[in-house]
C-alpha cells in the first residue's frame, strides 16, 4: 500500500527500506539447529453450532483449518431450553429424560445435514450434545478437553443484531481460556486462505503473548505478519516507536523464516486503527491477546479486543495470557460480572 504524509500509518517513507530489509526470509541454513520450537497447530477444533447459516459459515472455516492440519473437528450443540423457568419448575425427571432423547434425535439429524452441507470428512468429525447454558457448556468442553481452538460465529447463539455480539458468543470470547477464533458470517463463500496476518500489540507482555501463535500459523501457511502498534493522536513522532517492536526470535525459534512488517498507527482508539488496517491490507486473520497493558482493569477481556471482535471483517484469534488465566478463577460465580467499558 502506498503511504503518504497524511497516512495514519508510519511504515513507509524512509522507514520502509528498514522494514523490507529486516523482514526478508533468511536461508534455512542460517537458523540455529536443535532448538525447541513452539508450534501451535490447529489440529483439534471445537465448533459450537445452533444449525444456523451463521454457524455454518464458522463450521466451513473450521473445516479449512482442520484440513490443513489433518485435524479433527467436534461439532457441539447446546440445548438451553431446560433453562426455561417453566421447565425448571416442573423438575419431572421422566419428562426431562424423554425430552432429551427427542432433542438428541433431532440434533443428530441436523448434524448429518450440517456435515453434508459443510463437506466435512465424517472420519475426522465427531458430534456432541450438551444441555445447559450455551456459553458455560462451550467453555467447559473447550477447557476440559484442551482443544487447540474454539471456532465460533459472531452471530447466532443468542444473536441480537448485526452490530452486537451474540450473548453466548460474547461470553465465550470473554471468559474462555482456550484460544477462540471468532468469525463474522458472510453470504459470499470464497476459498479460504491465510497469507496476511495482523498482530496488534501495545508492547506489553500480555499482548506479545500472541506472537508465537502468529509465527506458528504464519510458518504453516507461508504468511506475512504485520505487527501493529497504535498511539494517541497527540504523539508527534510515532515513527520513532518502530524500534520498540519486540524481537520475534525471543518468542519463536523460527521467526526469522517469516516476512514481517512493522507499522505504527495513530488514532483516538486502537481498535479503530486495527480494524481499518485489517481492511486496507486485506488481512486474512487477526491474532491478538485478550488483554493489553490496561487489561488488568477489566474482568476478562480488554475493551480493544472486544471491539475488534465485534467490528472486524476478518476472523479474529484471541489468546489469553497465563497470568489472566490464573487471576480469574471464579468465572462462573454469580458475582463475577464484567466491568463497564469505561473502566478499561
Amino acid at each position: 500500500m502506498n503511504q503518504t504524509l497524511h497516512s495514519p500509518y508510519f511504515s513507509a517513507m524512509h522507514h520502509m527500506e528498514f522494514f523490507l530489509a529486516s523482514s526478508q526470509k533468511k536461508p534455512h541454513s542460517l537458523l540455529s539447529q536443535g532448538t525447541k520450537v513452539l508450534m501451535y497447530t490447529l489440529n483439534r477444533i471445537l465448533c459450537p453450532t445452533d444449525f444456523s447459516d451463521a454457524a455454518l459459515h464458522a463450521v466451513r472455516y473450521a473445516a479449512f483449518l482442520a484440513k490443513n492440519e489433518h485435524g479433527h473437528i467436534k461439532l457441539l450443540y447446546v440445548d438451553e431450553n431446560e433453562m426455561d423457568p417453566l421447565e425448571y419448575l416442573m423438575q419431572d425427571e421422566k419428562k426431562k429424560s424423554e425430552r432429551r432423547k427427542k432433542v438428541s434425535a433431532v440434533a443428530q439429524q441436523k448434524f448429518a445435514e450440517l456435515i453434508e452441507r459443510a463437506s466435512l470428512n465424517p472420519q475426522s468429525t465427531s458430534t456432541h450434545i450438551h444441555f445447559g447454558p450455551a456459553y458455560h457448556e462451550i467453555i467447559q468442553e473447550a477447557e476440559a478437553n484442551r482443544y487447540a481452538a474454539v471456532v465460533i460465529a459472531t452471530e447466532g447463539l443468542g444473536h441480537t443484531s448485526h452490530h452486537l455480539l451474540g450473548r453466548s458468543v460474547e461470553r465465550v470470547v470473554r471468559l474462555c481460556r482456550a484460544p477462540v477464533i471468532s468469525i463474522r458470517p458472510s453470504d459470499h463463500v470464497q476459498p479460504w486462505k491465510i497469507k496476511t496476518i495482523l498482530c496488534p500489540t501495545d508492547f506489553s507482555e500480555y499482548a506479545n503473548y500472541a506472537i508465537p501463535y502468529a509465527v506458528s500459523i504464519a510458518r504453516r501457511y507461508t504468511a506475512k505478519i504485520i505487527l501493529l502498534h497504535t498511539v494517541d493522536l497527540t504523539v508527534q513522532h510515532p515513527e520513532l516507536l518502530v524500534q520498540n517492536f519486540p524481537d520475534l526470535s525471543l518468542y519463536h525459534d523460527h521467526s526469522k523464516e517469516i516476512q514481517v512488517e512493522r507499522i505504527v498507527g495513530r488514532d483516538i482508539e486502537p481498535e479503530n486503527s486495527i480494524v481499518r488496517l485489517a481492511e486496507e491490507y486485506e488481512a486474512d486473520l487477526i491474532i491478538m491477546g485478550t488483554h493489553g497493558a490496561r487489561g488488568m482493569r477489566r474482568v476478562q477481556i480488554g475493551n480493544t479486543t472486544e471491539e475488534v471482535v465485534r467490528r472486524a471483517q476478518s476472523p479474529v484469534l484471541t489468546i489469553t495470557h497465563p497470568v489472566h488465566k490464573s487471576i480469574f478463577p471464579y468465572r462462573f460465580n454469580e458475582e463475577y460480572t464484567p466491568q463497564s467499558p469505561t473502566s478499561a
